[in-house]
């Protein structure tokens, strides 16, 4: 899991600008900017299988916490990625929802590219 702290390749996944910050005691962070929005994620534990990072301060979603996590399923590789959090502004939870799984759509489907030419 230690690739999904890669800047440039999360950069290059999220079709976003992800920048390394310094480090916040144990806690690696990362500046985004994504959809107009500039916030901070903070990774909060990362392990061989998993990684679940928060966001810290003013982002688009508040209370958010997202949880990424590779498994291996009957002879096939897997990732199950779960995001927590509210909307932050008027806009609707269900309209959210189809925003972020759009995002994650592209996401995936570059994702599969890069590790199709590993």
């Amino acid at each position: 899991m230690h690739w999904l702290t890669d800047c440039a390749l999360l950069s290059e996944i999220f079709a976003t600008k992800i920048v390394k910050q310094e480090q916040n005691g144990q806690c690696q962070r990362r500046l985004v900017h994504m959809r107009g929005h500039e916030f901070i994620e903070e990774i909060i534990q990362l392990s061989e299988t998993k990684l679940v990072y928060q966001i810290i301060g003013e982002g688009p979603v508040k209370n958010h916490r997202g949880q990424i996590e590779y498994i291996t399923y009957k002879g096939g590789h897997y990732l199950q990625y779960q995001i927590h959090g509210q909307s932050n502004t008027w806009v609707p939870t269900w309209l959210l929802r189809i925003v972020m799984y759009y995002d994650f759509t592209l996401a995936s489907k570059r994702l599969r590219a890069y590790l199709s030419e590993c």
